[in-house]
Parts: C-alpha cells; structure tokens; sequence
C-alpha cells in the first residue's frame, strides 16, 4: 500500500493524488488536469508521479479511449522526466512489470496511426529509455542537436533534416565548418528497442520518423579528433 499522505506531488502532499486516480478512471477530465498538475510540470516530476506509475499502467489497459490515451501520455512524461532527473527506474523492480506495460499501450496506440502521432512515440521513447530523445524529437524536416564528442569533449552538432544530414563542429561566424556526413544505421542491423522502434515507424507508414531513426540509431564523426561515436549514445549521456 502506498502512503500518499508522505509523498510529495509537484506543489505538495500528494494525499489527493488516489481519489484522482480513482476519478480518471471514468474519465473526467478534471481528474486529469489534476493529475497533470500534481504529477508534473515543465518537463519535472517527484516521488508521486513515480508512485503514480502502476496505476496509469493499470488506466492504460482500459477500454475507454478517454482513459487509456491520458494514461499513456502522462506516463510517458513521468518516465522521461524522472530519468532525465537522474531517478534510477530501472532498479526498481515494481515498475518492471508497469513500464513494459506502458510501452506497449503506447505500441498499440500508435498502430492506430492518430493524428497525433508523434505524441504516443514520444511517450514510447521515455518508455523504452530514450528520454532525450523523447524529449527534443521532432519532424526530421530540420533536427539539430549538440552532443560532446566521447573523446575529446568539444560539441559536435548533429544536423538531420532538409538541409542535410552531418555532423560539424559549429562556429556561430561561420556556421557548420567541414561538415561529415552521418553514418545511418542500416534497418537491418537495429537490435532490440531501437529495431522495434524503427519497424514500428515502417509499420505505421511514418518513412521520414524511420529515415532520421536510422541515423539517430547510427554513428557520427567528430571534427575536432576524428572519433566516431553513436549518435543515440552520446545523446542520451
């Protein structure tokens, strides 16, 4: 059982946190503000919205698309946040079960092809532990993104988009100096969470989400030093 009266919410004591839940459940959607408001804001979270995972995991398993969807997304948010904060999810085995759960609520949400794709794979992101990416994906039309080069340290932009797909050392005179073309994965050597990633963009008819995975799930050279690193790696570090 879980004491919510001892654990901290965004803005407090989190006691009010289960008769939101229980609320949610028929889908209100003042119970869902409240949880949003209690759980997390601007890209934070706490205890409580950690607390809070079993639960949505539980929502997300519901028939009414009314709760199920609120559920997913929440969690995704709570998830990304908590590991971006440096909160070690992954040691702690009650969520174990909760998190694949989410995860593939999320799938199957995005096998429905919504409109608002790109909310469920963000949420699938965190879910599945890429909550950087989660949290600055966006069309691939003009991505741009700075990482430290694992070896020497200096940034090094990644460019994925209309305007090409590389990696430069930036200088904001001159712009991308010496750019060095991206090294994309080939669909056939993603394993794991980054394969299942990948097929599900092809799945779903989402070519230019599966184009840029390729080459976030794919290698860089640095300019400075010459390393070659995984794009994906470098990122979520």
């Amino acid at each position: 059982m879980i004491d919510w009266a001892r654990l901290q919410g965004v803005y407090g004591p989190a006691h009010t946190v289960p008769s939101a839940l229980q609320a949610a459940e028929t889908g209100a959607e003042d119970a869902w503000e409240e949880l949003w408001t209690q759980l997390w804001h601007q890209g934070s979270t706490c205890e409580a919205g950690i607390a809070a995972l079993p639960a949505l995991a539980s929502l997300a398993q519901h028939t009414n698309r009314a709760v199920k969807f609120p559920a997913i997304e929440l969690a995704g948010e709570i998830v990304g946040a908590a590991l971006r904060e440096g909160r070690p999810l992954d040691e702690m085995k009650e969520l174990q079960q909760p998190l694949a759960m989410l995860s593939a609520s999320a799938d199957g949400r995005l096998s429905e092809r919504p409109a608002d794709y790109r909310t469920y794979f963000r949420a699938k992101l965190a879910l599945d532990g890429f909550p950087v990416l989660s949290d600055i994906l966006d069309d691939f039309l003009d991505f741009c993104t700075e990482v430290l080069c694992p070896r020497c340290s200096d940034k090094v932009s990644i460019v994925i988009g209309d305007f090409g797909r590389y990696s430069s050392i930036r200088d904001w005179d001159l712009g991308d100096v010496h750019p060095i073309p991206l090294r994309p994965a080939a669909p056939d050597d993603l394993q794991g969470v980054e394969g299942r990633l990948h097929q599900a963009a092809v799945r779903d008819g989402q070519p230019r989400l599966a184009w840029g995975l390729r080459h976030v799930f794919g290698d860089a050279e640095c300019g400075t030093c010459g390393a070659v690193f995984s794009v994906i790696s470098a990122l979520e570090t």
